[in-house]
């Protein structure tokens, strides 16, 4: 009986497709929060949204979207994912 063995986890940082990218996945939900007059917390209660999902999106910490927070956002702003996200360019290590 062959024994699974798992591939050896690397650290997002580490891998190398993320560090020749040039650009980064910027989220515009804070802009659209202002934009709409809104806090953080009234958009948690209107659309149903945890607290800590909200802020990983304002603050762009969160390294993963889930599909259904997109899609009540969208829907909630009347907007598509190309209002909600970015591209934009990476800072060098040397600015």
């Amino acid at each position: 009986m062959s024994s699974h063995i798992p591939p050896k986890f690397t650290k997002r940082e580490d891998r190398k497709a993320v560090q020749q990218s040039k650009v980064k996945i910027r989220c515009r939900l804070q802009d659209l929060i202002d934009v709409h007059g809104l806090t953080r917390s009234a958009l948690a209660q209107a659309t149903g949204l945890t607290n800590a999902a909200i802020r990983g999106l304002c603050d762009n910490s969160a390294k993963r979207y889930d599909v259904d927070t997109l899609a009540v956002l969208c829907d909630f702003f009347g907007c598509g994912m190309g209002e909600l996200f970015e591209v934009v360019p990476k800072k060098s290590s040397q600015e």
